[in-house]
């Protein structure tokens, strides 16, 4: 009987220690796998100026576009923003400028839709593709009145001094004669009754005597 019962034991304690092993490489592939995970997984896109359907201003001068890690680092080669029109040409300029996790480049736009096409390395090495559509709204022209210059009135002084000469002709103001219309011919009204009244009064004078003379005088 005790032969027996160590021969069970015996037997007994090597499976426990192969369940106990298989447990411990269990929980260390587990472990490793939740290690790895976020070390495997690739940068994103979070963010960009402008943003998808986004309309901007004719005067933008720069896009941006950030990630969620920098780009890797001595591969500036690789990255690449182009932004075209509908046309398909391409309105960036320069090189791709990186600021942390930012990539941006300079542009001049013009009016209309455009895409900007871009493309990013990760920092493990794996390159990122994608695209951001937007439209560029056309600069509003003002609207001008119409301008009114005042005219000045040059004053008496002013035209007085100016270079052209003035010349004042004297209005020719007519002598009145003695006798004639108005004020002479009122004063030799009287005159002229005078003498007809002296005229008639000599007449009847005359008659008188005449008629005195040729009555014979009484015997």
């Amino acid at each position: 009987m005790p032969s027996t019962a160590s021969s069970s034991r015996t037997r007994t304690t090597p499976t426990l220690r192969t369940v106990l092993g298989a447990v411990i490489a269990l929980a260390t592939v587990l472990t490793g796998l939740a290690t790895a995970a976020p070390a495997s997984a690739h940068s994103g896109l979070t963010g960009s100026t402008p943003a998808e359907g986004g309309v901007v201003a004719s005067d933008l001068r720069q896009v941006d576009l950030t990630f969620t890690e920098a780009p890797l680092a001595g591969l500036d080669a690789g990255l690449r923003i182009e932004v075209r029109d509908q046309a398909g040409q391409d309105e960036s300029t320069g090189d791709v400028t990186v600021a942390g996790t930012t990539m941006s480049k300079q542009v001049q736009l013009s009016a209309g839709p455009h895409t900007m096409l871009w493309r990013y390395v990760s920092p493990d090495g794996h390159p990122i593709d994608g695209q951001v559509a937007f439209t560029v709204q056309a600069a509003q022209t003002a609207v001008a009145g119409p301008t009114v210059t005042p005219t000045a009135t040059p004053s008496r002084e002013a035209r007085g001094s100016s270079g052209t000469s003035v010349v004042t002709t004297p209005t020719p103001v007519a002598d009145t004669a003695v006798g004639a219309d108005g004020d002479g011919s009122s004063s030799a009204l009287p005159w002229v009754f005078g003498g007809v009244a002296i005229v008639v009064v000599l007449g009847v004078v005359a008659v008188l005597a005449s008629r005195r003379r040729s009555v014979p005088a009484d015997d």
